[in-house]
């Protein structure tokens, strides 16, 4: 199926996630550390709250390596540093559902954040265009595959879609899968840029078997409430 056909595109976007209990509304919420507290919400006007949090570098090196795919089928890729001189997880999930989204806040080392930033671009542009390069050609060849997910694809999008834009003055790019299922539990992939910090906030938008949303429409919707209210929650003083 689709998931087969795709696996090697989403090696640089999936991630392991322990099975989580659904979070009570009463799951006290994590202070964040004194650098990150205009950073990191801790809660959003649709529910979304978050639930756990860790430091991602305490004692480790001062950097990450980021996977870029090859455009070429059969090509190796390229693995990349990106600076990492403090950082934390945020967990976020909706009352009574598992993880939403797991959200990685980082500042740059000084003087890396541009290149940081042209790292992490390069690697989700990478892989979302053979993401869906792959998963074009595998609909296009299979007509009861294609039939099944025109019933399900949210209406007017191609079955994977990268985007960039601006929201109160932070730039992102993301990349969405707009048919629930299509492949893995991964469905979007944010970056959000804080230029003025030189911090890259990395965000996976999570599908789980407790999920609060049970359509794409439901999905999307939440994805863009997540974008809108990071960015607003940035942008106060």
């Amino acid at each position: 199926m689709i998931q087969a056909a795709v696996r090697r595109a989403l090696l640089s976007l999936s991630l392991l996630l322990p099975i989580m209990p659904a979070w009570a509304a009463d799951t006290p919420t994590p202070t964040p550390p004194a650098p990150f507290a205009k950073l990191v919400p801790a809660a959003f006007p649709n529910g979304l709250k978050l639930v756990d949090l860790a430091r991602v570098r305490e004692g480790g090196p001062p950097w990450r390596m980021v996977e870029i795919p090859a455009q070429q089928e059969g090509a190796p890729s390229r693995q990349e540093k990106v600076s990492i001189a403090d950082g934390v997880r945020a967990m976020y999930a909706f009352p009574e559902t598992q993880y939403f989204t797991n959200t990685k806040v980082e500042f740059s080392v000084p003087g890396h954040y541009a290149q940081d930033k042209a790292t992490v671009l390069d690697a989700l542009t990478h892989a979302c265009a053979r993401m869906k390069a792959h998963v074009d050609e595998y609909v296009g060849t299979h007509p009861d595959v294609r039939a099944k997910l025109e019933r399900v694809v949210a209406k007017g999008k191609d079955y994977v879609t990268y985007e960039t834009g601006s929201v109160q003055g932070h730039d992102y790019a993301l990349c969405t899968q707009n048919a629930l299922n299509l492949s893995g539990s991964v469905p979007a992939m944010l970056h959000i840029f804080v230029p003025q910090r030189e911090v890259i906030v990395t965000a996976y938008l999570l599908q789980q078997k407790q999920s609060k949303f049970q359509t794409i429409d439901e999905f999307l919707t939440m994805e863009r409430e997540f974008i809108d209210g990071y960015a607003e929650f940035l942008r106060r003083p």
